[in-house]
C-alpha cells in the first residue's frame, strides 16, 4: 500500500514512535510528500516503456500489415539501510529532565532528514554504493549539454533556462514549458532563494505569473506556482542550502547557477521504496548504565517508473525572476 511519512506515522500506536515519525515532514517537505511503497526483500522490479513499435498504418486491399515490436526496459530498484541511534547521557536526564532527551533526539532526526533529502537529490550509487541514485544523476542530459525540449527521451529529461554562459535569470516561459513536459506533475522543487523570489516576480507588472501562497489544513503556508507547491527540501539550517547555486551552465561559464525540478509524486511516478514502513525503537536504558537510546532504521530507496515523472531546468542563476 503506498502511504506518505505523515499517513503512516498516524496508523503507529506506540507514541514514542509515531512523534518521531511525525518530525521528519517538520525538517523536509520532500519527506512530507514522498509517498512509499513495498519492495520485498529490499528490491523492486518494474517495467518501463522505452520504444513504440512501427507496425501500425493503413494498408491496401489485400495488402499484408506491417510487423514490428517495441521495447521495454526491465528495470530493478535496491533498497539501502540508513540508520542511527540516539544516545543521551542518563546525567543530563537527571540534570534536565526527559525534554533534555527530546532536544538530542530531535537534533538527530534534523540531520537524518538531512541525509535522506540529500540522497533524494544527490545520491549517487556509482560512487557510494551504500546510497540509492537520487534525481540529479537520473534527470540527466544526453552528452553535457541540454536535450531538446521534446521531452522524447528519458536519457534527455533535462532543458536548459539559458544557453548563455553562466545561465540567465528564470525564465516563466521555461518553467511552464517544463511543466508541461511531465505527465500529471504535481511538485516544483527549486532552491529557497528562487522561491522567495516569486512575490516580486508576480508584483511586477511585466512578469506576472500565476502564484499563490496560502494557508493548509496544518496551519503552514504553502507557495504555488500554477497551482504546484514549491518544496525547497530544507530551509535555513547551519548546514547551508539544499540546492546550492553550483551548478556549471548549459553554455559554461562559472559554477553559479542550480536547477529546478518538476515532479510527479506518485505510485507510477517518483516514489519512495521501502522494506518495511520507518522503525523507531525506545531501547531504554543501556546495558552500560550510562545512556539512554532511541535506534531509528529505514531500509529505503526511489525509483521513477514513468518516464516522463520528472524534468529538470538548468543553467538558472540566483537573479530577478523575468517573463
Amino acid at each position: 500500500m503506498v502511504h506518505t511519512l505523515p499517513e503512516y506515522a498516524k496508523t503507529v500506536v506506540v507514541e514514542k514512535s509515531r512523534a518521531v515519525m511525525e518530525l521528519f515532514p517538520e525538517e523536509s517537505d520532500v519527506l512530507g510528500v514522498m509517498p512509499y511503497k513495498n519492495a520485498p526483500g529490499g528490491r523492486y522490479g518494474y517495467f518501463r516503456e522505452g520504444s513504440l513499435p512501427n507496425n501500425m498504418g493503413f494498408r491496401a486491399i489485400n495488402e499484408t500489415p506491417s510487423e514490428g515490436y517495441g521495447v521495454i526496459n526491465d528495470l530493478t530498484e535496491q533498497c539501502f539501510p540508513i540508520a542511527g541511534n540516539i544516545d543521551v547521557d542518563r546525567v543530563l536526564i537527571n540534570r534536565y529532565g526527559m525534554e533534555r532527551r527530546s532536544t538530542e533526539e530531535r537534533m538527530s532526526i534534523k540531520r537524518k532528514a538531512k541525509v535522506l533529502t540529500d540522497t533524494f537529490m544527490n545520491g549517487d550509487n556509482a560512487s557510494n554504493p551504500k546510497e540509492y541514485t537520487g534525481l540529479k544523476n537520473r534527470l540527466r542530459a544526453v552528452g553535457s549539454g541540454a536535450s531538446s525540449v521534446d521531452g522524447s527521451s528519458y536519457d534527455s529529461r533535462v532543458i536548459a533556462n539559458s544557453q548563455s554562459s553562466g545561465g540567465g535569470a528564470l525564465s516563466l516561459a521555461m518553467l511552464d514549458l517544463a511543466i508541461s513536459l511531465v505527465e500529471n506533475p504535481t511538485h516544483i522543487l527549486l532552491p529557497k532563494k528562487l522561491r522567495d523570489r516569486f512575490p516580486a516576480a508576480v508584483r511586477d507588472a511585466g512578469v506576472g505569473g500565476v502564484y499563490t501562497n496560502d494557508t493548509e489544513d496544518l496551519g503552514r503556508r504553502v507557495a504555488r506556482y500554477q497551482g504546484l507547491p514549491m518544496l525547497i527540501g530544507y530551509g535555513i539550517t547551519p548546514f547551508g542550502a539544499f540546492l546550492p547555486f553550483n551548478e556549471v551552465a548549459y553554455g559554461g561559464g562559472s559554477a553559479v547557477t542550480a536547477s529546478i525540478y518538476i515532479l510527479s509524486f506518485g505510485e507510477t511516478g517518483v516514489c519512495g521504496l521501502e522494506t518495511s514502513p520507518m522503525q523507531v525503537t525506545d531501547i531504554g536504558l543501556m546495558e552500560n548504565g550510562v545512556h539512554y537510546r532511541t535506534n531509528i532504521e529505514h531500509d529505503t530507496g526511489m525509483c521513477i517508473e514513468s518516464p516522463y515523472a520528472g524534468m529538470r531546468l538548468s543553467s538558472v542563476t540566483d537573479a530577478a525572476i523575468v517573463k
